[in-house]
């Protein structure tokens, strides 16, 4: 498969048309099919044309496109909560988080709400109505009140002296 690849060097940038291949042995190789030169060499209006040319080649109807008004519908994040609750679960600070929820029979999860947090100070770090404005962003939360977020961290608060002798005691084990 044939793409368009921009390589930075100096204070000039270098346009290619490569392609993806597998060698004999199985590994995935790219081959300069054509270098294009010095991207700053082109006018919009050129690489536009030139564009064009490369769909028509590839059997594309150029006004089916030009008609075509592509924009994102929405943009969905699903790689810090996966490694949030990985580190919790290396921690053992979900089962903990399970335990204090089940213990004091809260209508909500203290490991959902420390992932969307946490989630969110990895992401950008924002206050705590922010992150429950953004928890949408997301995939694989599921919905998360803003009192519960407020409420949780009393808990969290309370709890604060065995959460940290967990993540020393865990890490000191790791890390000998």
């Amino acid at each position: 498969m044939a793409f368009l690849r921009k390589k930075k060097k100096g204070n000039s940038t270098y346009l290619r048309i490569v392609e993806s291949y597998r060698s004999e042995d199985g590994k995935s190789k790219h081959r300069t099919l054509y270098n294009l030169g010095k991207a700053e060499n082109y006018s919009p209006e050129s690489l536009k044309r030139i564009g064009k040319l490369l769909y028509k080649l590839g059997s594309g109807d150029i006004d089916e496109l030009e008609k075509q008004q592509l924009h994102e519908l929405a943009r969905y994040n699903y790689g810090f909560p996966l490694v949030v609750r990985k580190l919790l679960s290396i921690y053992q600070l979900d089962t903990m988080f399970d335990r204090i929820t089940r213990n004091k029979g809260l209508g909500f999860s203290l490991t959902d709400i420390l992932t969307l947090l946490l989630s969110e100070r990895l992401q950008d770090p924002v206050s705590k109505y922010a992150s429950y404005t953004n928890q949408c962003d997301y995939l694989g939360l599921p919905k998360i009140e803003l009192q519960w977020i407020y409420r949780s961290l009393d808990y969290l608060h309370d709890n604060q002296e065995p959460i940290k002798r967990m993540i020393y005691s865990k890490e000191r084990n790791l890390f000998n």
